[in-house]
């Protein structure tokens, strides 16, 4: 007999709408970095950052593509995180075509 509740849609990560983002200033927690090897746009390294926002939606991904500066402060983010948990106050900033985190101080954030 066949289990009928084996699999839900639901349970599959969601991913940023990263213009939504940046459009409503959305404070988040940064709960897990990780490089993804070839998984970007055409087979390009990105970095996926697992993140709590602050306005009650359930976690999602924000995707980076990989870059020499990204991939050394995207290290340094998953060492603390390692070291010390999860990364607070963060909102993601547009410059150009490019898609940064900026963590934010409390007093910006109210």
């Amino acid at each position: 007999m066949k289990s009928e509740s084996a699999f839900s849609f639901s349970s599959v990560p969601l991913y940023a709408d990263k213009d939504e983002y940046v459009a409503k200033k959305l404070i988040f927690t940064i709960n897990n970095i990780e490089l993804q090897e070839k998984a970007g746009y055409e087979a390009a390294d990105r970095w996926a950052a697992t993140v709590s926002p602050k306005d009650g939606r359930p976690d999602e991904i924000i995707t980076l593509q990989a870059n020499e500066k990204r991939d050394q402060q995207l290290q340094a983010a998953r060492a603390h995180l390692e070291a010390n948990g999860p990364i607070y106050n963060v909102q993601l900033v547009k410059r150009g075509k490019s898609f940064y985190f900026n963590t934010i101080t409390e007093a910006k954030s109210l």
